[in-house]
């Protein structure tokens, strides 16, 4: 179905082009970036559309027929388990979660005719062993009518600590508009709260509120994939920081579908199969490193959002790591691909003797409820 509406925008563009400077501006360099393949994906999970790390391994699950959620190898793209939820989803979209529940995205609506828009909510502990109960937040949008619903699709959001941001794909105007809905099961009507001129159609998100920094990623009408990065804002005021569109270079049919991190610089993307306008590209696990990007400004945030003081040491290590327990709610250590190693709550001492020499990084949520991330070298 997707597909079939970027064969009609690629007509529409095509067609409404009045020079060939449409076409060269179109086209134009934008010091494009190159995301790594890891691996084709399985058939099982061509329609991927939502990416997330949940207990230490990254997942994704497809935008049609059972709610399964499926655990790829970071390494190869291979499923290594798979878990159903629930029977059947109608455009499953995006996942996204806080401390207590998943957020399962039923939203995805190309041709802006659903009336039963909602998020399922899942109790975190009911993973992997269920009940897996739901709950239902349904909601809408006051501006839609007839003639502007096809900018009213929705393919991406986040969670906060009290509401649901919604990050729109607009078919019609290539923008995205961020609504509020609260985070509770039952039937709400949207908030708009700002637009960012993303150039394209947005299909994933990801939020690290402490970095103030939201990353988007998604496809332009004719299926080149980008990402759009907001930082350095206050709140949510997503549209008053600063901004980079940043076209990849894996080529036409690339169509990516969701985006995580766990560093805010190394990304973990997919992109579902593509066959269509001659152009044939399969679907795919991929990783982008926006350290160019985004380390100058990473590495200036941390330490200004550094308001608790926490010593870990010796970094580098060669055996074991002392934590301040004292101040540490849950620590885990996970390497450079997701994969958690190492987990606990109140030790002192982690011993580090039996995973390979490497860089790993050590999340931290402290007895005050504020999160860290350090970077661990293992020699």
């Amino acid at each position: 179905m997707k597909q079939l509406f970027l064969f009609i925008a690629f007509l529409s563009l095509v067609l409404s082009a009045s020079s060939q400077s449409f076409l060269s501006r179109l086209f134009a360099s934008k010091s494009p970036v190159s995301a790594t393949p890891v691996g084709n994906l399985p058939t099982q999970v061509e329609g991927t559309s939502s990416l997330f790390f949940l207990n230490g391994s990254l997942w994704t699950c497809n935008d049609h027929g059972a709610l399964t959620l499926y655990s790829l190898d970071t390494s190869s793209a291979v499923v290594s388990d798979s878990l159903t939820l629930a029977p059947y989803i109608y455009d499953m979209e995006e996942v996204s979660q806080d401390d207590d529940y998943l957020y399962f995205g039923d939203m995805g609506d190309n041709n802006g005719v659903r009336n039963d828009l909602h998020i399922l909510r899942l109790s975190r502990s009911a993973i992997p062993d269920g009940p897996f109960i739901f709950d239902t937040i349904f909601f809408s949008y006051p501006e839609r009518n007839e003639d502007n619903a096809r900018d009213f699709d929705c393919e991406a959001f986040v969670v906060t600590d009290s509401a649901v941001l919604l990050f729109t794909k607009q078919w019609n105007s290539q923008k995205t508009t961020c609504y509020t809905i609260p985070k509770l099961p039952g039937m709400w009507v949207a908030d708009s709260l700002l637009s960012l001129p993303v150039e394209g159609l947005v299909t994933g998100a990801c939020f690290q509120p402490q970095r103030r920094l939201l990353v988007l990623s998604g496809y332009n009408s004719f299926c080149s994939p980008f990402v759009f990065l907001a930082y350095d804002f206050e709140d949510q005021s997503f549209h008053l920081g600063q901004h980079q569109r940043i076209p990849l270079s894996n080529g036409l049919g690339c169509q990516t579908e969701a985006i995580t991190t766990l560093d805010g610089l190394h990304y973990f993307l997919t992109c579902e199969k593509f066959d269509r306008l001659g152009v044939s590209y399969p679907s795919q696990l991929l990783t982008l490193d926006l350290t160019e990007q985004l380390g100058d400004y990473l590495s200036v945030t941390d330490i200004t959002l550094d308001t608790e003081r926490v010593v870990v040491y010796p970094n580098p290590t060669s055996s074991r790591l002392h934590l301040p327990s004292s101040k540490i709610k849950r620590f885990a250590l996970v390497d450079m691909q997701g994969h958690q190693l190492i987990e606990g709550t109140d030790d002192e001492w982690v011993n580090l003797n039996d995973i390979p020499s490497a860089t790993y990084l050590l999340h931290l949520t402290l007895k005050s409820g504020a999160t860290k991330t350090i970077t661990i070298i293992k020699r």
